[in-house]
Order: C-alpha cells, then structure tokens, then sequence
C-alpha cells in the first residue's frame, strides 16, 4: 500500500463509518440464524439423550428372573459329608464330656480302616436329613449317647430325642450302631441307648452291629473297647473292605506359638466368650453357652465323712434375672492346683506361659479348637484340661510312642492293649492307684510327650453339677 501511516488511518476510519451505517446482518437474520442453530443442537444432541433415558427408564420397570444359588447349610450335614468325601459320623449326646470323647476317637480310628469319620452335635444339626444319609455310599451312623438323670437325653441330645419320639421320617437304608454311656446303680440304666437303638429300626433303619453298654460304675473304658474292637472288623465285611487297622497319625491339632500377641485378646479362663470374666461384661441370657460366672460369696464346710466333704456354697447372682427353684442343678467350674500345673509343665521342659494356639486340621470340622484359643500353656492347664483325670488306655498308647525307655514303653503298650494281663495291670496301677498324667511322667522318665499334644489327648475340665437346696422364690 501507497502512502503513510496517516493515510492508513484515515483510510480504516472510513470503512468503519460505512459499516456503522449499512450493517452486514440485520436484526432479522441475528433470530433466523438463532433458531437454525437451536434446532440443530436438539436434533444432535439433546434428542439422543432423551431417547436415552427413555429408554432407562423402560429398563427399569423390566422384571428380571430371580437368581437361585444352592447353598449348603451349616447344618446339613450330608452335604457336608458328600463334598468333603467323609462316610462316618458319629454323633453324641453328651454332658459331662465322656461320651463326645468317645464320638472323637471313633471318628479317628475310621481312618485307620480306610474310611472318613466327622463328629457332629445333634443340637446343631439339622436331624431329619438322617434319612438322606443313604445316598452316601458306604455310609454308618454311630450314636454315642450318655443317659442324664432319670433315664433323661443329655441337654444336647433333647432335641434330637423328641424328634424321634414325634416324627415319622423313614430311615430305610440308613446304616447305623449305638453305644449308650449309663451307671448301672440307677434305675434306668441306658436308657436313651436302649431307646434310640430300639427306635432307628422302628423307623426303617439297619442295625449293623449290636447295641454296646457302658458302666460307669465298673470300667467303662473298657466296655468302649470291648465294644469298638468288635465292631469295626463288622462294619469292614458288611463294606466289603479289608480291615487293615492302619497305624497312621492321630494328630488332630496343630500348633501356632505366637511371639507377638495383644494380652487384651487372650483367653484367661473364660468358657466361650472372651473377656467374659470381667465384672460388667457379662450379657443375658445365660446357659450352658454363655454361663453367668457368680462370685462364690460363703463356703464353708459342713461335716466331713470317709473321702467325702459335704460344703455350704452360697453364689452371688445380683442382676444376672436367673429363677430357679429347689433341686435345679448349678454348675461349678473347677480349676487345677496351680502346683500340679507347675509341675507338669516342669516334667516336660515347657514354659508355662507360652502363648499358643491349637487349631483343628480338619477344616470340616465344626470345632476349629479343643478349649477357647489363643491362651498361655498354664490357662489351657489349669482351666481347659482336665489333668487330674486317670488317663483312658488310648492316652497310653500315644505317651508309649514318646517313651525311649524299653520297660517303661511295653508296660504302657500293654495296658492300652486288649489282653486279660493288660486290663488287670491298667486297673492296679491307674485305676486303683490313682494315677494322674503327671503321676506317670513322674514314675516314667524317659516318657517326654509334647505339651501341646498332651492337651489334645487329655479331656477338657467339665463342670461340677450339684443340686440347689435354697428356692429362689424365698427372699430373706
């Protein structure tokens, strides 16, 4: 361009004066082109989005079709036995601990014969699928029932007792043994075995061997025994297996000892729920699961007569809502001498306050632990395991696999064994002698089982049950 910046000026000066005059687009133009662009953003985008929500919202009034997932019942135990490849349960009704360890060892010794045991409490179970059990191939009931009272079922087995007495589930091909547990000085003596072995066959079931019977006021380690040793060869020909008796390990927990633990969730004593013993942590409703631990306010002695004391107890229940009436039983819960407890773990070269954790190999099983875990060995000693009981013969056959001794292991090979010489020396020197685990290491050195071993095969410490004598109705 020609000229100066003075002409360049001017020159735009002019052009805006004759745009301000003559607009390129009129008022009329701005409203058509604002409506060509409306429509255009609806038709792109507006009316997709509506579209699709009309279409969620369709999708949402649509029915689906219910989704059924087969689950298995905690308490459906054929279930249990089909996926985990198991033909033996032994179910008991138990209630001062015998005949649950009697249901343990039978459920053990199953694998030594090539077959797959459980345990199972009938009170937590669902019992009218007993007559499902027949699609189990080579499938056995065993019952290993105590008589409580007056020829009354054990507080776990009522249930189960009354849908016996009610139902009229068929039991056909349902192949099953009995052991009952009684005392032949009370009048109905076996009672329930008697009766659940007469009614299973009532209801369609097979015996497969004969009705065993306990007596627990001669030997009733040996009556099981005698008892079990007889029926397992049966059980192998009616299954057409041979009866090899496998010497195999019967470990059935294994150890954690744990290094870094909190000391606030740590068992101490407690019978199922932790830190149950402090004062104001106990909740109702209270029963044989959930105890109320009273404080022992009065005990004193009575008279004393012959090996027998005769004490005055008085519980303090303040706040705990418990009625009872006279002759209502009460449950004491004992706790070994703290020396006898020392020694043992003494005997053994164990630290008593080693903290530890005994968990089920058996992932199946309902019972992950024998007593409430973690603890230290001296909780487990003197609240959990009964180490005061005289040891059953299979006790002594685990002990004679840890003895180096050669006297010392055949004396304790031949009181676990069957033989008339061995039954008579198990009872002079346990039995007649009285003679506790510790007794034993003591008088057999070179016997050093594991400690944590010896808490699987000792029974747990029971409760005492006496009965009330005051009325909870009488307020003084």
């Amino acid at each position: 361009m020609e000229g100066g910046p003075e002409k360049v000026m001017e020159a735009a000066a002019e052009a805006a004066e004759e745009v301000g005059a003559e607009p390129l687009v009129g008022m009329l133009d701005v409203l058509l082109l604002t409506v060509l662009a409306g429509v255009s953003v609806y038709y792109f985008f507006l009316r997709d989005n509506n579209k699709k929500e009309e279409v969620s919202a369709l999708k949402s009034f649509t029915i689906s079709p219910t989704q059924l997932q087969s689950r298995v019942n905690d308490n459906n135990f054929v279930s249990k036995m089909k996926s985990s490849g198991r033909n033996v349960i032994v179910f008991y009704g138990s209630q001062t601990g015998t005949a649950e360890e009697f249901a343990g060892r039978l459920a053990k010794e199953a694998t030594r014969y090539g077959l797959k045991g459980m345990v199972a409490d009938p009170e937590e179970c669902d019992m009218s699928e007993l007559a499902q059990l027949s699609e189990v191939e080579n499938h056995l009931a065993i019952f290993c029932v105590a008589t409580y009272g007056e020829g009354d079922p054990t507080d776990n087995a009522q249930e189960f007792y009354e849908f016996l007495q009610n139902g009229e589930e068929q039991l056909d091909g349902v192949q099953f043994t009995v052991f009952g547990l009684g005392n032949k000085t009370y009048e109905h003596y076996n009672a329930m075995g008697k009766y659940i072995d007469k009614r299973l066959v009532e209801l369609g079931a097979s015996r497969i061997y004969e009705l065993g019977m306990g007596d627990d006021d001669a030997n009733m380690e040996d009556d099981f025994i005698t008892w079990k040793d007889a029926m397992w060869p049966k059980v192998c020909e009616i299954f057409g297996i041979e009866a090899q008796n496998l010497d195999i390990n019967m470990r059935q927990y294994r150890l954690t000892v744990h290094e870094e633990y909190d000391p606030a969730r740590l068992f101490t004593g407690e019978i199922a729920r932790l830190n149950s013993l402090k004062v104001g942590s106990q909740r109702p409703p209270f029963d044989s699961k959930n105890p109320m631990m009273a404080e022992i306010s009065v005990n004193r002695e009575l008279f004393q007569g012959g090996d027998r004391n005769c004490m005055h107890i008085e519980l303090n229940i303040e706040g705990s809502r418990i009625r009872y009436d006279s002759g209502d039983h009460v449950a004491i819960y004992p706790i070994n001498d703290p020396a006898l407890v020392n020694r043992l773990t003494e005997l053994v070269g164990e630290d008593p306050d080693k903290v530890i954790t005994l968990t089920n190999v058996d992932e199946d099983s309902s019972k992950k632990h024998p007593f409430p875990c973690p603890c230290t060995y001296r909780t487990a000693l003197s609240h959990y395991v009964d180490i005061a009981f005289l040891p059953r013969t299979h006790v002594l056959k685990e002990l004679a696999e840890y003895t180096t001794d050669t006297a010392e292991k055949e004396k304790l090979l031949l009181m676990s064994g069957t033989s008339e010489a061995g039954k008579a020396e198990y009872q002079r020197w346990i039995v007649h002698d009285t003679r506790s685990i510790v007794h034993i290491l003591e008088d057999m050195p070179s016997c050093k089982p594991p400690l944590d071993y010896l808490c699987e095969l000792l029974p747990r410490l029971q409760a005492r049950y006496y009965s009330i004598s005051s009325s909870g109705k009488v307020t003084q």
